[in-house]
C-alpha cells in the first residue's frame, strides 16, 4: 500500500488530517506497508497509528472493522465499514472514532453499537417467536373506511340536519292554508337557522330543477320515504363505524410491539380507500407476513377529540421503529410533521410514491365517481405546475368546454348519499369524453408523482431531518413499488439494510446511500467551520 493511500485512509478513520510526516517517518510507514498480504494484529495496527501520529484503538475497536487476520491491502474496506457505521450512530467522524476506539471492553463497545451489532437471523426469530396478541383489532371493510374521517362525518350529520329542518318546514307548509313553493320559501327563510339556509335553499331548488312537476307534498313525501330513511341508516352506520374505530384504537394502545406506522393524509373517501389497499398489499406480502410485525393502520381507528387524536399519534411515532409516509395527491402538515417527527427521533422514513402507468390508472379513474374526477381534475390543475402547458389546443379547449361533470357535482341535492341513476347517465352519455379526461388526469399524476419522488430524494427541505439527541442527519428513503417498500420494511426491521458510501467532492458531503432506494440515509458534512461550530454547541448542556 503506497503511504499516500494509507494517509488518506487514517484522516477519513479519524475524521482529521494527518500532519505532514517527516522524512523518517514516511521511511518507516513505507516500510511497514510495502506488502500487501502482510498480516495485521490489533497490536500491529497500532503501531502504524503511533507512526503517523494519531492515537492508538481498543481491542474491540480494530476486531470489528479489521478483524483478526486482517492483511494490509484490507485496511481499506475496514475504513470503509466504520465509516458506515459511524455515519449510522454519530453526526461526525472525529467523535465516532474518538467514542468508540477507547472502549475498552466487548461488551460495552456492543451495548454502545445496539441494534447495529444484533444479527439480523436473532431478529427475525424474535419477531416470529412473539406471543399472539391478546386483542386482535375489528378490521373495518375497505367501503366502509371513508367513515372514520371528520369530513365524511360532517357531511351526512350536515345532510342529516338539513333533511329534518326541510322536513319540519315542509309537513308545516302542506298542513297550511297555502301550501306553495312560495310559502315553503319564505317560512324556510324566516323559521330555519340563519347559518343553514343558504344549504336548505340550495337544496330546494335543485330537487325543483330535477322535478319541475312536482309540488310542496311530493317533496315531502320525498324526504319522508325516501331521503330520511336513507340518511337515519347512514348516521346510525357511521356510529357504529366509529365506534368499531375508537374501539381499535383502544387495542392499538394496548400491544407490546408496534413496529410500522403509517403516516398519511387522508379527507375524501378514495384517499381512505387508496391506503387501504397500500396497506394490505404491502403488509400481506410474502417478506413481510411470516414475522408478527404489528402496525398502526389509521384507516381502522378513530379519535373524537382532536388532542387526545395527536396524543395517540404522537405515541405511536414514539413506539414504532419506521415510518411509511404515503404520498398521495394532497401533502398536509400532520403528514409532514410525522415524517418528521420519525427523523427526530432517529427512526427510519420510507416515502412510498405511487409509479403510475398512464394506461392503467386512465382505467382506475374511468371507474370513480364522477365528483371525484372532477376533485381530482381541479387539485391537479392546481398541483401540476406544467399541467396547461402540457397539453395541446385541443385539450386544453377540451377541458374548458367540457362541464358535464361540474354541472353533475353541482346538480346533487345530497352530498353524502349515492345517485347511481344519474351516474350511470352520465357515463353512457360522455363516455367518450370522461376516458379523455382520465387520460388526461392519469399523464398529469404521473408527471406529479415523478417529480414528488425526486423532490423528496433530493430537494425538499423535510427531505434530511437531525435526531435531536444525537445530532445525526437522517434522510428519507424514497421507492415507487411495493415489493420494494416491503422488502425495505423488511431490511429495517431485521437489521438488513446495506449502504454504499460516496464521498461528493462538489457538494462537499459524505452521503450514506441505502442501496434499495439509492437514497442518502446519513449525511456528514465536509464543511470544517460548520462541523466545528454545529458540534461545539449542538450537544453542549
Amino acid at each position: 500500500m503506497d503511504v499516500k493511500d494509507f494517509l488518506e485512509l487514517v484522516e477519513h478513520l479519524t475524521g482529521t488530517p494527518v500532519k505532514a510526516l517527516e522524512e523518517r517517518e514516511h521511511r518507516f510507514v513505507a516500510q511497514a506497508l510495502r506488502d500487501d498480504s502482510r498480516q495485521l494484529d490489533w497490536t500491529q495496527f497500532n503501531e502504524l497509528l503511533l507512526l503517523v501520529n494519531k492515537d492508538r484503538v481498543e481491542a474491540p475497536f480494530f476486531d470489528r472493522y479489521f478483524g483478526r487476520g486482517c492483511r494490509v491491502a484490507e485496511i481499506r474496506q475496514g475504513v470503509l465499514r466504520f465509516q458506515k457505521e459511524a455515519m449510522l450512530l454519530y453526526g461526525n467522524f472525529v467523535f465516532a472514532y474518538r467514542t468508540l476506539s477507547r472502549i475498552p471492553t466487548q461488551g460495552s463497545f456492543e451495548t454502545r453499537l445496539g441494534d447495529l451489532f444484533r444479527d439480523p437471523a436473532e431478529l427475525r426469530g424474535e419477531l416470529k417467536a412473539r406471543s399472539p396478541k391478546i386483542l386482535e383489532i375489528e378490521p373495518i371493510s375497505r367501503d366502509k373506511t371513508y367513515l372514520v374521517g371528520y369530513l365524511s362525518a360532517k357531511e351526512i350529520s350536515l345532510d342529516k340536519t338539513y333533511a329534518d329542518s326541510l322536513y319540519r318546514v315542509g309537513t308545516r307548509v302542506q298542513s297550511g292554508q297555502k301550501p306553495s313553493w312560495d310559502e315553503m320559501l319564505r317560512l324556510t327563510s324566516t323559521e330555519i337557522q340563519e347559518d343553514q339556509r343558504p344549504h336548505v335553499l340550495r337544496i330546494v331548488a335543485k330537487y325543483r330543477q330535477r322535478n319541475k312537476e312536482h309540488d310542496v307534498a311530493a317533496f315531502v313525501s320525498y324526504l319522508e320515504n325516501d331521503v330520511l330513511p336513507q340518511l337515519r341508516d347512514r348516521v346510525a352506520e357511521l356510529a357504529s363505524v366509529q365506534q368499531q374505530a375508537t374501539r381499535n384504537q383502544d387495542v392499538y394502545l394496548t400491544w407490546d410491539h408496534m413496529d410500522v406506522y403509517f403516516a398519511t393524509s387522508m379527507r375524501k373517501r378514495w384517499e381512505f380507500e387508496d391506503l387501504y389497499d397500500l396497506v394490505k398489499r404491502i403488509m400481506g406480502r410474502a417478506e413481510l407476513a411470516e414475522l408478527n410485525i404489528r402496525y398502526f393502520d389509521p384507516t381502522q381507528s378513530f379519535t373524537k377529540n382532536r388532542v387526545n387524536k395527536g396524543l395517540v399519534e404522537a405515541l405511536m411515532l414514539r413506539r414504532a421503529k419506521c415510518t411509511v409516509y404515503s404520498v398521495q395527491d394532497t401533502d398536509t402538515l400532520g403528514k409532514d410533521s410525522e415524517l418528521a417527527s420519525t427523523l427526530a427521533q432517529g427512526k427510519t422514513v420510507i416515502a412510498y410514491v405511487p409509479k403510475i402507468n398512464v394506461e392503467e390508472r386512465t382505467a382506475q379513474l374511468i371507474g370513480q365517481d364522477p365528483v371525484t374526477i372532477q376533485e381530482r381534475l381541479r387539485f391537479l390543475m392546481y398541483a401540476d405546475e406544467s399541467f396547461a402547458s402540457s397539453l395541446t389546443n385541443d385539450d386544453l379547449a377540451f377541458i374548458r368546454t367540457f362541464k358535464a361533470l361540474e354541472e353533475f357535482e353541482e346538480s346533487r341535492i345530497w352530498r353524502c348519499l349515492p345517485d347511481p341513476g344519474t351516474v350511470q347517465q352520465l357515463q353512457d352519455s360522455h363516455q367518450a369524453e370522461i376516458r379523455r379526461l382520465c387520460s388526461i388526469l392519469a399523464r398529469s399524476e404521473q408527471r406529479l408523482y415523478d417529480g414528488r419522488a425526486g423532490t423528496l430524494a433530493k430537494s425538499h427541505p423535510l427531505g434530511v431531518q437531525v435526531h435531536l439527541e444525537t445530532g445525526v442527519a437522517n434522510g428519507v428513503l424514497v421507492v415507487r413499488g411495493e415489493r420494494e417498500c416491503a422488502e425495505l420494511l423488511r431490511r429495517v426491521l431485521t437489521n438488513e439494510l446495506t449502504f454504499q458510501l460516496e464521498n461528493n467532492t462538489t457538494d462537499r458531503m459524505w452521503y450514506l446511500r441505502e442501496e434499495l432506494s439509492e437514497c442518502a440515509y446519513r449525511v456528514v458534512t465536509q464543511d470544517r467551520k460548520l462541523t466545528n461550530c454545529f458540534w461545539n454547541f449542538y450537544l453542549h448542556k
